[in-house]
């Protein structure tokens, strides 16, 4: 059954952020009735310009469970896209505090939304909860949802998912009312993200780096450029969490499933098609003297396509590569919203 979104009071946690505005907006196109919440470190105002007068927005930090009691009041669904999140150097710099964060705002968030009986539940986890031993080759074979266990991930910031997961789960098992939906999203991209260096992610800081060509060379691949990874335009991840609800009628915990494409490419088959879309001649230079620690990632969809009526992606990497290049550009255009930074989530 599909959901009908017409006035549904419904809450996204990170909400200026970059998953969490990209939700917001189709949700008020949908019709909704959005509470948007961020604590602005990452996240940014100017992320909800266009849908500023259609969203509740408030400014909290998750991490105080009053905030997170003050967030959930009225609300029947729950995304909960909120975290610390960052480009790979952030979790290795800090292992332990993005740790803390996390555990602390998904522990505020669900027992914020148990004690409020909100009935409706989306966690916005990550592909970071697999095993780094089953991706140490370029062509490692695609990820299934039963090989997150026996746990071994990387990163924290995977332990940490793979703890709300499990709690979520356990919850939903406790309250018969709660239903939860577990979305493994792995390598999500698109508009709204972190173009900072230090803190973004591949695809963005690629797109930004063409747009600013030729400031800021070298075009510098941290790595061999022989890594692969697997990449979902934010549009296809949004449909596949709003499906997720749908789903959520049919059974009480849907997932975790993975939310992904299915396709890989090398980092530097990204970097080449970053450079064909922004129509520059741009060398390219690979700095194989920086540490990788997972070689090939990507998932297996088939849990996706059995749980969310057929869920697949619709938009090409070379597409969604395009239409990340023109907003990079659009942005670096246009001034930023007075008062607060212009970085995305």
């Amino acid at each position: 059954m599909k959901t009908d979104w017409r006035n549904k009071p419904v809450l996204v946690t990170g909400g200026a952020g970059f998953l969490g505005s990209n939700l917001a907006r189709r949700l008020v196109e949908e019709g909704a009735r959005v509470r948007a919440v961020d604590n602005l470190e990452r996240g940014s105002r100017r992320n909800l310009e266009e849908i500023k007068d259609r969203v509740e927005f408030i400014e909290l930090d998750l991490r105080e469970p009053a905030a997170a009691h003050r967030a959930v009041q009225g609300m029947e669904v729950i995304f909960h896209m909120a975290a610390r999140v960052g480009g790979i150097q952030v979790y290795l710099d800090h292992p332990g505090s993005v740790l803390l964060n996390n555990l602390a705002i998904d522990q505020n968030c669900f027992q914020a939304a148990i004690e409020a009986r909100a009935p409706s539940f989306v966690y916005a986890g990550s592909a970071h909860v697999y095993p780094e031993s089953r991706q140490q080759t370029p062509d490692s074979a695609p990820l299934r949802e039963p090989e997150a266990l026996p746990a071994h991930p990387a990163l924290t910031y995977g332990w940490g998912k793979l703890v709300g997961e499990i709690t979520l789960a356990a919850l939903a098992r406790e309250h018969p009312w709660f239903h939860v939906s577990l979305a493994r999203i792995m390598g999500a991209y698109g508009y709204n993200q972190d173009t900072d260096p230090a803190t973004g992610s591949v695809i963005p800081v690629f797109c930004q780096r063409a747009a600013r060509w030729p400031e800021g060379r070298p075009f510098l691949i941290r790595g061999t450029g022989r890594e692969t990874r697997s990449y979902v335009f934010v549009d296809d991840v949004v449909e596949a969490l709003l499906r997720s609800v749908d789903a959520q009628a049919r059974q009480q915990v849907v997932g975790p499933f993975n939310l992904a494409a299915e396709g890989r490419a090398t980092i530097s088959e990204i970097a080449e098609l970053v450079v064909r879309v922004s129509g520059k001649n741009i060398e390219l230079t690979c700095d194989p003297s920086v540490p990788t620690t997972l070689w090939g990632q990507a998932a297996d969809g088939t849990l996706a396509r059995e749980l969310l009526d057929g869920w697949t992606p619709h938009v090409s990497l070379e597409e969604g590569l395009r239409r990340m290049y023109r907003h990079i550009e659009a942005r670096l255009k246009s001034p930023p919203v007075p008062g607060k930074k212009a970085r995305g989530g």
